[in-house]
């Protein structure tokens, strides 16, 4: 996978909702398959989550979970509403495993007017952030920085920020994972479901998965410079295609379908 060179800093933690994420330069990456008119074009929206109880609370929510506010739950209905209204039915349907993506997942699709349900996969969780979950995002927004200060690295990119998470994780039985772990495991579960698309000629595919795993992937495909500085939203929506094995980023962080008409 393409690994990335930072210019200019992230400016504060990705997770709580305020990564400042500048320029960044990129390893080059190996040549692209070649492609042909033929292939199969798959279209993914891959959507963040509705506001939970747990962001409402300021509280650190990685493998941990909690259900949707109900100012989630009416975002979920009205991203749904407006996405199918502007791109009609999707074909398939796909959510994290946990109560709060799987529940975006269903009343986005209720929202859609389908009768599809969402398949649970594990790999597109959030970040596990191991001894952290659960605590106050302050807390652990601190001692990661506090961290990187000690390490003089006062300007960190994504991946330092995770990694100062895991060295200040604090209960050791409990391993965190960092940006490249989530980065694999999300690029692994959507060449599946791309794959899986591509081979049955479904073009439109719902995915609905976390605020930092997104922006690990986006990172990982060379699209750091078009991520808020406020992180992805809930309720979100970005597009990336997929064609014979190429994943092209085509718009992020899109929230004028969580607005209501």
């Amino acid at each position: 996978m393409t690994r990335l060179i930072p210019r200019l800093a992230i400016a504060a933690v990705a997770v709580l909702g305020a990564a400042a994420l500048g320029g960044w330069t990129t390893v080059p990456a190996a040549a692209a398959p070649p492609t042909s008119n033929r292939d199969p074009v798959v279209q993914v929206y891959l959507t963040r989550h509705g506001e939970t109880i747990l962001n409402a609370l300021h509280l650190v929510q990685g493998w941990s979970d909690s259900p949707l506010t109900a100012a989630g739950r009416a975002t979920a209905t009205t991203v749904g509403t407006n996405l199918g209204a502007e791109i009609g039915q999707v074909d398939a349907a796909y959510s994290a495993d946990m109560v709060r993506h799987y529940e975006t997942a269903t009343r986005m699709l209720q929202g859609m007017g389908s009768k599809l349900s969402a398949t649970r996969v594990e790999g597109l969780r959030e970040l596990n952030f191991g001894g952290w979950e659960g605590a106050k995002q302050s807390a652990m927004g601190g001692a990661a920085f506090a961290y990187l200060t000690q390490q003089g690295i006062p300007e960190p990119t994504l991946g330092q920020l995770t990694d100062a998470i895991g060295a200040t994780n604090p209960v050791s039985a409990l391993p965190a994972e960092n940006c490249d772990d989530v980065a694999d495991r999300m690029l692994s579960s959507l060449d599946a479901i791309a794959k899986d698309a591509a081979k049955h000629r479904d073009d439109k595919i719902l995915v609905v998965s976390s605020g930092l795993s997104i922006s690990c992937l986006l990172v990982d495909l060379g699209a750091i410079d078009r991520v808020p500085e406020t992180g992805i939203a809930n309720g979100a929506v970005n597009l990336l295609t997929y064609k014979a094995g190429v994943w092209t980023v085509e718009s992020v962080n899109d929230t004028h379908y969580a607005t209501q008409p």
